[in-house]
């Protein structure tokens, strides 16, 4: 799988989590991306670009990051027949 990006999760991502796409495989623009960890819960993230950087925000991405903050999150891009991203989340120790 090709990571995106990865981060490890504070108050302030709650907002909002700038990051650039490593991959190069995400879209200009506002898309939704469709997010699951082990394909048995799935949510949808506001994503926007602006120049090189992208935006994940909104209502569900602050309800995900809220109980995982100090997590480690690391989104991969979508695989080939898939219409879906996929990510890993180490939880910290607290």
């Amino acid at each position: 799988m090709e990571q995106i990006d990865a981060v490890t999760l504070v108050a302030t991502h709650v907002h909002r989590w700038r990051l650039r796409d490593c991959s190069g495989t995400l879209p200009a623009g506002q898309i939704v991306l469709t997010v699951t960890e082990d394909e048995n819960q799935w949510w949808q993230f506001e994503c926007r670009s602006e120049g090189d950087m992208h935006y994940i925000t909104g209502a569900e991405w602050s309800h995900f990051v809220q109980p995982r903050i100090d997590a480690r999150l690391t989104l991969y891009a979508q695989q080939d027949g898939e219409n879906f991203h996929r990510m890993e989340v180490i939880m910290g120790r607290n």
